[in-house]
């Protein structure tokens, strides 16, 4: 399913009509118009996925649209090997390639460095802890609270100024990725719930297996790369 142009479509010049033409030519232009603004919200959604994450609270419009042609987007991206994830309670949507499709990789992978990792791992854990005993709030992290928890897995040698610089160019990374989002007072971050999709269950036992190699990295120079 796909939004096309019709090869057999009228070409409209910008001229004045000839004397005796009827209105069919203008009624046919109006109904192919009406056509197209009634594709461009769905258009407009498809994109939007193709570019990154939809949340609710960012786009209240594009978010409807997504939810009200979630079959449709579905159907859509099914065919270029995408799959569509639109989570309700927690109101964001986005694209996952299907790795059983057999059709050349669309989204990309991004390895991970070892801090960035331990990131994520750390927060997907409070999240979990926020989780289990909250209300409607949201989880609220400092930059303080992820540089205390990031450096027991640093050797103490770390020069202190590439370790600050590390946790905030991490930080910065997680924003960009849709896992943070900060809020209100400087150096402050809401975690998304997002956050619970790419850090899975099955994601946190791989990494816990692979932990010593992790911090045995991290002894190194706590930058090598890390897969997903």
């Amino acid at each position: 399913m796909g939004i096309e142009n019709r090869d057999d479509r009228t070409v409209w010049e910008d001229t004045e009509p000839e004397a005796g033409v009827t209105s069919s030519g203008e009624a046919a232009f109006s109904s192919d118009k009406e056509q197209a603004d009634d594709a461009a919200p769905f258009a407009r959604a498809a994109i939007a996925l193709l570019r990154g994450v939809v949340f609710r609270d960012k786009d209240e419009a594009l978010w409807q649209t997504v939810w009200k042609e979630r079959v449709r987007l579905m159907d859509y991206f099914r065919v270029i090997g995408l799959q569509l994830y639109v989570d309700e309670a927690d109101e964001y949507a986005y694209l996952r390639q299907d790795e059983s499709s057999g059709l050349p990789r669309i989204m990309p992978r991004h390895p991970l460095g070892f801090s960035l990792s331990m990131m994520l791992v750390t927060l997907r854990k409070k999240l979990g802890e926020f989780d289990a005993a909250r209300g409607d709030a949201r989880l609220i992290v400092t930059r303080d609270d992820l540089e205390l928890s990031l450096r027991p897995y640093f050797p103490p040698v770390t020069n202190e100024t590439q370790f600050l610089m590390r946790v905030d160019r991490d930080i910065q990374q997680a924003v960009q990725m849709g896992f943070l989002e900060p809020v209100g007072a400087e150096a402050a971050y809401a975690v998304r719930p997002l956050l619970r999709s790419f850090v899975t269950a099955e994601w946190l036992r791989d990494f816990e297996a692979r932990l010593k190699e992790y911090e045995a990295y991290g002894q190194q120079d706590g930058g090598e790369e890390a897969g997903k």
